[in-house]
């Protein structure tokens, strides 16, 4: 049987870990004294995290992205305002934060990218190599709105147990919405989305225990809507922030030939 769950908002989701009534949990999401391994010591905290983001999380992020230089796309200038965030230029504390249209640029449209991430890591995964994916996908989606595009993420988790499948999908960031780096770095550079909050998702979706919580797998037939799918982290690709950006950049240009 295939079990699916999707999130549309980030508010749907956390509506939905605040008031979903489990159906059973082997500690899971609510292990206490795990934070090496899950991200944080309890339920509660992680709930605290899913409203206001990760802050340290967020300063790793900052930390290994690539700062912004001279070298813009004629398209787009710098300017405190704008039409959508320049990531490296925010993390670097930079006044002039905002991409807006040049004068002597011509219209263009904004077509919407979709990118699905899978959360899905093993228990000996580094969480520096996680750190390091989820600044790779922020130096890409700055690339990816540099060149007039919005960006749509999800968050997705692929996994099966016996005879059952599990199929999972969040809306980190809605194409209209801004950058919200905390939001960002709490999903995508911490385990916590996968070990705490993907598992409440199992105990609340699936009616009957899970030995371990299943095992992670990447679905290629549940990715077809998505312009690029970065697949379940192997720690070799992200080892450190050169190699995880060279990874990333690449599944974008094999996306873009494949399109």
């Amino acid at each position: 049987m295939i079990y699916r769950y999707n999130a549309d908002s980030w508010d749907e989701f956390l509506t939905d870990l605040r008031n979903r009534p489990i159906h059973w949990c082997d500690e899971g999401s609510e292990a206490i004294g795990t934070a090496s391994w899950s991200g944080c010591d309890s339920w509660s905290e992680a709930l605290d995290y899913a409203v206001k983001g990760h802050a340290a999380a967020r300063t790793a992020i900052d930390s290994v992205t690539l700062k912004v230089t001279s070298a813009l796309e004629p398209l787009w200038d710098v300017a405190p305002v704008g039409a959508f965030p320049c990531i490296p230029a925010y993390a670097a504390g930079v006044p002039e934060d905002m991409f807006v249209q040049s004068e002597d640029a011509p219209p263009v449209s904004q077509p919407i990218v979709r990118i699905a991430v899978n959360m899905s890591a093993s228990a000996g995964v580094d969480a520096e190599h996680i750190i390091n994916r989820g600044a790779a996908i922020v130096n890409l989606i700055d690339r990816i709105q540099l060149s007039g595009r919005r960006v749509e993420l999800i968050a997705i988790k692929h996994g099966y147990s016996r005879n059952d499948k599990f199929v999972w999908s969040v809306t980190v960031k809605r194409p209209e919405e801004p950058v919200n780096m905390d939001r960002i770095g709490l999903a995508f550079a911490t385990p916590i989305m996968l070990r705490r909050y993907f598992f409440r998702v199992m105990e609340f979706t699936v009616p009957h225990r899970v030995h371990g919580y299943g095992n992670s797998t990447h679905l290629a037939d549940e990715c077809n809507k998505f312009h690029l799918t970065i697949p379940l982290i192997n720690s070799h690709d992200y080892a450190t922030p050169d190699r995880a950006n060279r990874t990333v950049q690449q599944l974008w240009e094999k996306a873009a030939l494949a399109a």
